[in-house]
């Protein structure tokens, strides 16, 4: 319909339309405020991280295992109010200043009290040294092994039934004046920031100090990934350690084989990888299909051979690719060590292009695993340690991972029979919901919580049919955890 109407004779009225059943609003002329502080709360639906830390234990693992604090304020309160401040968008000293004005929210926490903005920053360098920065470290792993012992292997596997171990580094915003600070050429000054990922769980992290890098802050903390999560789950034939070529080495793939982990790392660190790779004959080389060609690659081949360094006892199989781009004269080399066997991707043999090609598209995963640092980094702001001192941004990303985890497991285990249900029916799945969806749509529904005989209730009073909906379902699921 055009909206056109025919125009009508004078002196004759036409009869107006009967909206009567759409109200139209009314003009407010005057607002009056009333304030009624009766235990309500903005951020009532962190009552769901606080329900899922107590159902696995892990307050209780962490009040065991933190050193008890001199003063009025407990240890495993300032955890609790630190992980309540990232959760609800603090930063920085004042993380735990919105959780300690929130009444309410503290009596669903079992807190008396948080301190102010300057005790917590002496706390936080307590946090990140001794016995208080290894307890931090341990529940971390504890916390990420209850989670994923929750789940089935197969919500976070990928493709071949591995299941992901990454190890990577991030270069943190820093300036000459923080301790700890490193340049590197190509982005400059920061703190380097590593740690290993399970899946999508962080099992350890470690924040460098100077003349560390991250190669030493990943080989390091191994040991642990291991010991406190992996062997607990017995998933040690599972786990594929994926990792970029500046750990493609002698030394670290040593560790690695010697504890029989199966691993796909990149090599072009190695001049002993480019050089072999330059000199292979043509008949060496096999083209790939155009189905299964890169994007924006209008040649590309692949190859697999041998490569020993003068350091090495044994040699180790590179599979390398060349490419050539549109306007390219040269061809470009690129190359991965890997030591999964041709059997485990049902290949007869290594030099099968179907095997080749099934090791690169496994390898092409590793940039999916480097998106679930953004959680942590951009929706929890932790490209921004707040400290001049390396021991208080020690403490300060112990707590930060911890958090990181309590949000990423609530996601993991409310959804994962949602995600099941869309596996059968052949739909694609997401793999994560971001933490700042999480904030938005759940932790952050307004509502009144009592306490009485050890028994907290929460009541929501707002935030959406949906996002009560969905509040519900989460509830009910982490009472059956």
């Amino acid at each position: 319909k055009s909206g056109y109407q025919k125009p009508q004779p004078r002196g004759i009225k036409v009869p107006k339309k009967d909206d009567s059943s759409k109200q139209k609003p009314r003009k407010i002329h005057s607002r009056t405020l009333i304030i009624d502080d009766q235990q309500g709360s903005s951020f009532a639906g962190l009552s769901l991280v606080e329900k899922m830390a107590s159902k696995l234990s892990i307050w209780t693992y962490a009040h065991n295992h933190l050193p008890a604090r001199r003063g009025v304020y407990e240890r495993l309160d300032l955890v609790k109010g630190a992980v309540g401040g990232f959760l609800s968008g603090s930063r920085g000293s004042l993380l735990v200043d919105s959780v300690r004005q929130d009444d309410a929210l503290l009596r669903d926490m079992g807190i008396d009290s948080l301190p102010g903005e300057k005790i917590f920053c002496e706390d936080l360098e307590r946090f990140g040294m001794g016995k208080t920065l290894k307890a931090m470290h341990k529940t971390i792993a504890y916390g990420a092994r209850k989670i994923l012992k929750r789940i089935e292997p197969e919500d976070i596997q990928i493709a071949h039934g591995f299941i992901p171990l990454f190890g990577d580094g991030s270069l943190l915003e820093g300036s000459t004046r923080r301790e700890g600070t490193k340049y590197i050429k190509e982005k400059g000054f920061g703190l380097m920031w590593g740690a290993w990922m399970l899946g999508p769980m962080i099992a350890a992290q470690h924040l460098c100090a100077k003349g560390e890098g991250e190669k030493s802050a990943l080989s390091h903390s191994l040991d642990d990934v291991l010991e406190r999560v992996v062997k607990p789950l017995r998933w040690h034939s599972r786990v594929l350690v994926m990792m970029d070529s500046l750990h493609g080495d002698g030394p670290f793939l040593d560790q690695l084989e010697n504890k029989k982990l199966r691993y796909v790392i990149g090599g072009n660190k190695l001049v002993e990888v480019k050089e072999r790779l330059q000199g292979m004959p043509e008949e060496a080389w096999s083209d790939v299909p155009d189905q299964h060609r890169t994007k924006g690659c209008v040649d590309e081949q692949a190859c697999a051979v041998y490569v020993q360094c003068q350091s090495w006892n044994e040699k180790r199989l590179v599979f390398g690719k060349r490419f050539r781009r549109e306007g390219d004269l040269v061809w470009n080399y690129t190359g991965i060590f890997c030591n999964i066997p041709a059997a485990r991707l049902g290949c007869a043999e290594q030099t099968d292009l179907d095997y080749m090609l099934k090791i690169w598209k496994l390898y092409s995963l590793k940039m999916g695993m480097e998106d679930r640092f953004k959680d942590l980094l951009i929706d929890l702001a932790g490209h921004k340690p707040p400290c001049q001192k390396l021991e208080k941004n020690r403490g300060y990303y112990a707590l930060l991972s911890l958090a990181h985890n309590l949000a990423r497991g609530l996601d993991l285990i409310c959804g994962a029979q949602k995600r099941r249900d869309l596996r059968k029916a052949g739909k694609r799945v997401h793999q994560r919901m971001r933490i700042s969806t999480l904030r938005r749509h759940l932790f952050a529904l307004p509502g009144f919580i009592t306490v009485h005989s050890r028994t907290a209730t929460v009541r929501l009073v707002g935030g959406g049919a949906e996002n009560l909906r969905w509040f519900e379902e989460c509830w009910g699921l982490l009472s059956r955890c």
